[in-house]
């Protein structure tokens, strides 16, 4: 799966220069000429060169900010040497969706800075699932590996043009449905466990961040109304995520205080006990 997202994001660095027309209309990377005329110029700025400047701007820091998704949930699991409370088939499905959601933008010629830190968080999606493979005594290497190929088989028809139009333009209904899938494997995952395990909570206030800014770019941008409506069901499932993980950070919190609290009263009663 690492090596097949390599691939891909290669495939993806070389149709973004045909895909962004807008590369050479940019100064400064983040203003467009006209933009560019007013804010350095005499010319009065329009409230739409701000909102065009700002959504840019936006875009193009979560494409470069996209390796650090999911550093936090690898050193997490690396430091703690556990996978526990984290769902393979969540992270697997949602490749699927990352991928997917790659390919359909190169095929619609999104701009790259509008869907580039997928290819980017696919990368680390890959890395977490690799780790399953130490951590997780109930994955073999045969599953894994059976899994890595379905996976490979499945999208390369996607990059090389080999896939049929319909899929194409059945892509992103297919990705809400997959986002769908993945986030609710791992809610109820926290749910049956009643706690999120090793997810980190840095990680997904990143997603959540992530997901609120991205639906502001698609907004200014006039995107695609589908992806505009995945771009909010990803906002909505990552909150309950969000929650569950706050909701269990608060209360580990509350009981390691308490631990803390009765063993100092017990420390306190041992002291009065040797001192009569």
């Amino acid at each position: 799966m690492l090596v097949v997202m390599l691939l891909f994001s290669f495939s993806v660095s070389l149709n973004a220069q045909t895909n962004d027309h807008s590369k050479d209309e940019y100064k400064l990377i983040i203003f467009s000429e006209l933009c560019y005329d007013q804010f350095f110029g005499n010319a009065e700025v329009s409230s739409d060169c701000i909102s065009d400047t700002i959504s840019r701007t936006i875009s193009i820091l979560m494409v470069a900010f996209a390796i650090m998704n999911q550093l936090p949930q690898i050193h997490k699991i690396w430091k703690s040497q556990s996978i526990q409370g984290i769902s393979f088939n969540a992270y697997y499905t949602e490749l699927y969706l990352l991928s997917f959601i790659t390919a359909y933008n190169l095929y619609k010629q999104t701009k790259f800075i509008l869907y580039g830190e997928n290819a980017i968080v696919g990368l680390e999606y890959s890395i977490v699932l690799s780790l399953f493979i130490f951590y997780d005594k109930n994955l073999n290497f045969h599953q894994w590996l059976f899994k890595a190929v379905f996976f490979i088989l499945i999208n390369t028809p996607l990059y090389i043009g080999l896939g049929p139009q319909w899929i194409f333009d059945m892509t992103i209904y297919i990705n809400m449905s997959l986002l769908f899938m993945a986030r609710f494997l791992q809610i109820r995952l926290n749910c049956q466990n009643r706690n999120t395990g090793q997810l980190s909570l840095l990680t997904q206030l990143q997603n959540s961040a992530g997901s609120i800014a991205r639906l502001f770019t698609l907004f200014n941008d006039n995107a695609d109304f589908s992806y505009m409506i995945y771009v909010l069901e990803d906002n909505i499932m990552g909150s309950i995520l969000l929650m569950q993980i706050i909701k269990t950070w608060r209360a580990e919190r509350t009981k390691n205080q308490k631990n803390h609290d009765i063993s100092e009263q017990s420390t306190c009663e041992d002291i009065k006990y040797d001192q009569i």
